[in-house]
């Protein structure tokens, strides 16, 4: 049994251990009559025993303030004091369970110690303070349960009191999907807009919530409101996320944050490994490309969602724009607005004659019910929404002469993934659609089928990106 302890690596071992393996080194070193006791303690000690000792030494603890070293010396004054006098083993025990007991109660080892508060830096640069543990959350917008609930295995709505509306009336197919597995989130609070001032404070206090997540984009709205300032006069924390306007720079942070904040950092660290596996793919190719070789695209953001007359707003250099430029193409909305988006002039639209454009869909049908739009999502299939592009494309007044539209280079993909951790799945299929030679291998339908399955609790199902013609 000597040799054996004495391999163990106590540095290696959680403190528990190593109070249990420096225990029972010294003790059978003293048996053993080799220092680094003074004298040897009687050959009748039971290890057993002392292991039991120990154990039960160790269980009262509830923090682990000691280092080994302290925890060797502890051990080693017992042992000592122990083996200076002819004792029987079951009175070396007792004197071991006691100088042991002493020197945990000495050390506070063994005292509980109650959640302190910690001090989180949000994508802002915002200093908050959490008061642990976090168990009532308002989402400001319904979307974030897009990694809130990639982030929280099992029901990821016991801890949510709250949310906007947004989920049920933009993301129709997401919000059924979700009532199927949990349909007690029909009975989850609807707040209004923290960026318009419909906000209820007082609500937020009455449902006793712990913390609001709000979104970057709609931090200096949520100041000019007052929302922040009054949440933070009644006490509870706001914690600014972005997986909307700098997407690929602040979706890492944004995850680790959450992770912290719902006590899930090994699972945020888990989504984030597999995050910047899947935009690698895209960025380890695209370098390679010269500018000529990259094509011109035009986004049509939330195409028809009125109706096809309607034309056109389309993303700047952020959220979806920033995804072309990074997927190897030209965002013509760049050029366009230094801002998030822009209404653009269906003229420029015919006269630039972009070389792909890409309509951004969803089930809109609660909030525009008379819609020409390209309905995407969980319940869609990939039939009904080539047809809708297609309807799309021939209810605009010009497009018919557009070369992206004649050439089989108008696509449409989900409109959510400009607001979620997704998005690598569009940078993907934006890729595929610029440069299809280089990424001939890569299946973003699969590798996001492969996100629900990891972190998930739906099922991946229904169609989220699609063409005119395939």
């Amino acid at each position: 049994m000597t040799s054996i302890i004495k391999s163990t690596n106590v540095r290696s071992l959680p403190i528990h251990a190593t109070l249990l393996a420096v225990s029972l080194l010294l003790f059978a070193t003293a048996c053993s009559g080799q220092e680094p006791v003074p004298a040897a303690a009687p050959a009748a000690i039971d290890l057993a025993a002392v292991r039991t000792v120990v154990e039960e030494a160790v269980a009262a603890s509830a923090a682990e303030s000691v280092s080994s070293e302290e925890i060797k010396g502890m051990v080693e004054q017992a042992v000592a004091a122990a083996s200076s006098e002819e004792l029987t083993s079951d009175e070396v025990e007792a004197h071991v369970a006691k100088a042991v007991s002493e020197a945990l109660s000495e050390s506070e080892v063994g005292k509980v110690v109650e959640p302190s508060s910690f001090v989180l830096t949000d994508v802002a640069g915002r200093t908050v303070t959490i008061q642990p543990p976090i168990e009532r959350i308002i989402l400001g917008e319904g979307r974030q349960i897009y990694i809130a609930a990639a982030l929280q295995p099992g029901n990821p709505f016991n801890n949510i009191v709250g949310w906007r509306n947004d989920l049920r009336l933009y993301d129709a197919d997401a919000y059924s999907k979700y009532v199927q597995l949990f349909p007690e989130i029909e009975n989850i609070e609807e707040f209004g807009s923290p960026y318009s001032g419909d906000f209820s404070v007082e609500r937020a206090i009455a449902v006793g919530a712990d913390v609001v997540t709000l979104n970057l984009g709609g931090l200096a709205r949520a100041r000019e409101a007052g929302t922040i300032e009054q949440l933070a006069e009644a006490g509870i924390p706001v914690v600014i996320i972005d997986y909307r306007q700098e997407p690929l720079e602040n979706t890492v942070p944004s995850t680790y944050l959450l992770g912290r904040l719902l006590g899930q950092e090994k699972r945020a660290q888990d989504i984030v490994d597999f995050y910047l596996q899947q935009v690698n793919l895209v960025y380890s190719r695209i370098g390679q490309l010269e500018d000529d070789e990259k094509p011109l695209v035009f986004m049509d953001t939330a195409a028809g969602i009125e109706s096809a007359e309607i034309c056109c707003r389309t993303f700047g250099r952020a959220g979806l724009g920033l995804m072309i430029e990074r997927a190897g193409g030209i965002n013509m909305g760049s050029s366009l607005t230094p801002g998030f988006s822009t209404e653009v002039n269906p003229e420029q639209i015919i006269v630039a004659d972009p070389d792909v454009i890409i309509a951004t869909g969803s089930n809109w049908s609660p909030y525009s019910p008379d819609g020409d739009f390209v309905s995407l999502g969980y319940f869609t299939e990939t039939a009904a929404a080539q047809q809708d592009l297609k309807d799309l494309g021939e209810g605009r007044p010009g497009w018919s002469e557009l070369d992206a539209v004649n050439s089989g280079r108008h696509h449409a993909v989900w409109h959510q993934f400009y607001n979620s951790p997704y998005h690598f799945v569009v940078l993907q299929q934006f890729a595929k659609w610029f440069h299809p030679e280089l990424f001939e291998d890569i299946d973003p339908v699969a590798n996001f089928a492969e996100f629900h399955e990891k972190f998930l609790p739906i099922g991946y199902s229904g169609t989220f990106m699609v063409s005119a013609e395939e």
